[in-house]
């Protein structure tokens, strides 16, 4: 099996959430949960890559190891945020006992971004709100006119999920101020991975909840609420949740925080995603990096970054697209574009042996339907009336695809064999409407 070459992977072992996504010095910092030792999830610490570009990716030592008496078990997933020229790692420790489990937030920091070290006074968070039970996890880091708020997954004892978060003025010490969200047990009992950021005029609340029951067509999902955040009166006002990405393997997203550029990672896999790749001896990998964005109509659109344009090194196809296209390629690194106005487009793939997925969009709905143990699907509601455009990214074993400039997305794991064959139909409203194909290299 080929190794994805412009997504993050680890070099051996285990990879689950990305963690402290930062620039820092002109660097990119992408840390994630590892255990390169094992193809589980056994001894978790903090995995670490560094880029210039978004899009080569350079090893660096481990940052975080479970090795302390509050992380011996695990140093789970958290954050990075600069002050004076530092870096500082907020993370979850987690220690196991006979009647479940302690999880506490704590500090390392760095002067170099590379090498971590321990707060000597942790935990900086030692004990969950009296509200909230043990399961409080997952530290979001931001600063905003000099003070640093922390947004941390927990579940009400009452086992609904809710996201509360604090305050701080040196990063060591920390003041409760509450909820920023919260449910009545309809969005599951526990929220992981919250992540808080502002994009334009608008608060944004990310957050994977756990549990979710009938009614969610993944058992493990993540989403969004968009809102405005009132700091003086410590309340976010918030429209419903919205799913993020409606395909089968994505998981605890986090943010970037760019300048003005909000730049989103996320786990590509679920906790229970199957992981062919574990006969090499690594398991799982992290998404392309999304740009986001807020619509005019109020959703959270998710976008390929530019800089993956340049990974175009031929033009494999070019074609005006009228009705119905098929082409044969051999499975490599692929970006798909498909461009114009359109009522339908189904789109399906096959290799040499079977179909792999057929992906079709029509007004009422986009289905995903895609050959895993058994044949699955994943479906959202669509209410559109012309597809304008169809971004699709493959990576050897990855599909990811972004309709409407990420609008709707679907990432999914695929294991094609050699050859690849795709076939589109479409109900064209444009004479003029536009496939593109191109093979992509680093």
């Amino acid at each position: 099996m080929n190794k994805p070459i412009f997504h993050i992977t680890p070099e051996r072992g285990w990879m689950n959430d990305p963690n402290g996504l930062v620039e820092y010095k002109g660097v990119y910092h992408v840390f994630y949960q590892a255990d390169p030792e094992h193809l589980v999830n056994e001894k978790i610490g903090w995995g670490h890559k560094i880029s210039h570009d978004l899009l080569h990716w350079e090893e660096c030592p481990q940052a975080l190891f479970p090795n302390e008496c509050y992380d011996r078990d695990g140093c789970f997933t958290g954050s990075a945020v600069i002050k004076d020229d530092k870096m500082y790692l907020l993370y979850t420790g987690h220690v196991n006992q006979e009647n479940g489990y302690i999880e506490t937030q704590n500090l390392a920091v760095s002067e170099d971004g590379i090498h971590f070290e321990k707060y000597e006074g942790n935990p900086v968070i030692k004990n969950p709100p009296i509200d909230t039970t043990m399961r409080f996890r997952d530290p979001k880091i931001w600063e905003l006119n000099g003070k640093y708020y922390v947004a941390i997954g927990g579940e009400s004892k009452d086992k609904c999920g809710k996201v509360v978060y604090y305050v701080s003025n040196d990063l060591y010490s920390y003041t409760y101020c509450g909820k920023l969200a919260d449910s009545d047990g309809a969005l599951g009992n526990m929220w992981e991975c919250p992540n808080f950021t502002r994009i334009e005029n608008t608060d944004v609340l990310i957050f994977s909840p756990k549990g979710l029951g009938n009614g969610f067509p993944n058992s493990f999902e993540s989403g969004y609420m968009l809102g405005t955040m009132d700091y003086e009166n410590k309340k976010f006002e918030h429209d419903a949740y919205r799913t993020l990405d409606y395909g089968f393997d994505f998981y605890a997203p986090q943010v970037m925080e760019c300048g003005t550029r909000k730049i989103l990672f996320a786990w590509f896999a679920i906790p229970d995603s199957i992981g062919k790749e574990m006969k090499e001896g690594w398991r799982h990998l992290l998404t392309l990096p999304r740009e986001l964005k807020v619509s005019s109509d109020h959703h959270l659109l998710m976008t390929p970054i530019k800089e993956l344009e340049k990974l175009r090194t031929k033009t494999l196809d070019t074609t005006l697209l009228n009705k119905s296209w098929e082409r044969k390629v051999k499975n490599q690194p692929l970006e798909l574009l498909i461009t114009g106005q359109y009522k339908e487009v189904c789109l399906k793939i096959e290799d040499e042996n079977e179909k792999i997925l057929e992906l079709a969009v029509k007004k009422g709905s986009i289905t995903l339907r895609q050959k895993r143990e058994e044949w699955q699907q994943r479906t959202c509601s669509y209410q559109e009336e012309n597809i304008w455009k169809m971004q699709i990214y493959m990576d050897y074993n990855t599909f990811e695809v972004f309709i409407n400039d990420g609008k709707y997305v679907f990432s999914s794991r695929i294991y094609p064999n050699e050859v690849l064959r795709f076939m589109v139909d479409a109900t064209s409203r444009d004479k003029d409407g536009k496939l593109e194909m191109y093979s992509l290299s680093l």
